[in-house]
């Protein structure tokens, strides 16, 4: 099922508490892949525990060099095309009970999502079932054979023995379909949650430019707030019309802000879905905020804002509207705002440069 960030992340905490609860069930192992360090250590207090009642912790990280992690929590570090650095899970196994979140990030965002970090979408999966965190471990401990310390597999495979070893009651089917409807009525929730977001969001004047009807920089400041480098990409196009610096100066305030408003409308017909943002720099400097897309979108996007500006001369003030552009899709964070817009003034009209 799709998964917001924000359920996911209060599934990974139940999970994680349900293991801080099996202090007398032992050996207990927790595996938890958490894409990158930066996610990790929001955590760490709560894995320090987990491990420090002897529980085997692994946790799985998007990392060149080993982590400097707390003592008892191991890890196996992912290469980025790794298909596990696109995962978020946590499973828990015990001789007596087990559980499991399994997570796809599918690098998109829910539109009604007040920022991009709590509108990531995920296809995921959860159990509270002993027999499928058992499988879930195998999983795990096939993938990082070969990429941790073999002390590392010794102690999962001495948690995995000790499961076989014990009797199976095939676990609460009472309890998986209580918890199912409370996770389900969560997610209609916070869904609801991020639609009353976003309707707030909507009417904050001082996040809005008046002439245009285009975001500011403070609501792309607050909108990006707390990602991450490395996750979701996302595709940035920078414009610049040179005509409006001087245009107040030449035909007067009116013809500067119908020029304006023309310009605002131009960038909403570009912005093909909800999640997609316009954010107005400077004066006449633009930029376009596209999550999850990649240059041949950038392009067209480019094609179809260069055409509405040239048919803005056919209305007041009459003047001919020649936008310079340039464009990235980045994974980092901070997004590489600056570099997008110098390029973009300096760019030659038409052409589009994508920046690596």
């Amino acid at each position: 099922m799709s998964v917001s960030k924000r359920l996911l992340v209060a599934l990974s905490h139940a999970i994680e508490r349900f293991a801080l609860a099996g202090a007398d069930d032992q050996p207990t192992l927790v595996i938890a892949m958490f894409q990158r360090l930066s996610y990790f250590e929001r955590e760490v207090e709560m894995y320090r525990r987990i491990a420090g009642q002897g529980t085997v912790t692994v946790v799985g990280l998007v990392e060149d060099l080993p982590p400097a992690l707390p003592p008892g929590i191991d890890h196996v570090l992912l290469d980025e095309t790794d298909p596990l650095a696109r995962e978020w899970s946590v499973t828990v196994l015990s001789p007596r009970s087990g559980a499991c979140l399994v997570a796809l990030d599918t690098e998109t965002v829910f539109e009604d999502s007040p920022t991009l970090e709590a509108g990531r979408r995920f296809e995921g999966s959860w159990s509270f079932r002993r027999e499928d965190a058992y499988h879930e471990v195998l999983r795990l401990r096939r993938a990082m054979a070969g990429r941790t310390a073999t002390s590392t597999l010794d102690r999962i495979d001495e948690v995995l023995r000790a499961v076989v070893a014990s009797p199976h009651d095939g676990g609460d089917s009472r309890l998986e379909a209580s918890m199912r409807f409370v996770t389900d009525q969560m997610e209609r929730a916070l869904r609801g949650e991020a639609r009353n977001d976003r309707q707030l969001d909507d009417a904050r004047e001082d996040d809005r430019d008046r002439a245009t009807g285009a975001r500011t920089p403070a609501f792309l400041h607050r909108w990006t707030a707390g990602g991450t480098s490395g996750t979701l990409p996302m595709g940035l196009l920078g414009l610049r019309v040179p005509e409006i610096e001087s245009m107040r100066r030449s035909l007067g305030m009116r013809a500067e802000y119908a020029a304006l408003e023309a310009i605002g409308q131009s960038l909403r017909q570009v912005l093909p879905q909800r999640a997609d943002r316009a954010i107005r720099i400077g004066a006449g400097d633009f930029l376009l905020l596209f999550p999850a897309r990649h240059a041949a979108d950038l392009a067209r996007y480019h094609d179809q804002v260069q055409g509405h500006l040239r048919r803005c001369e056919t209305r007041y003030p009459f003047v001919p509207l020649h936008g310079t552009a340039a464009a990235a899709v980045t994974r980092n964070r901070p997004l590489p705002v600056d570099e997008v817009m110098s390029a973009a003034r300096y760019s030659a009209p038409q052409h589009l440069p994508i920046l690596a």
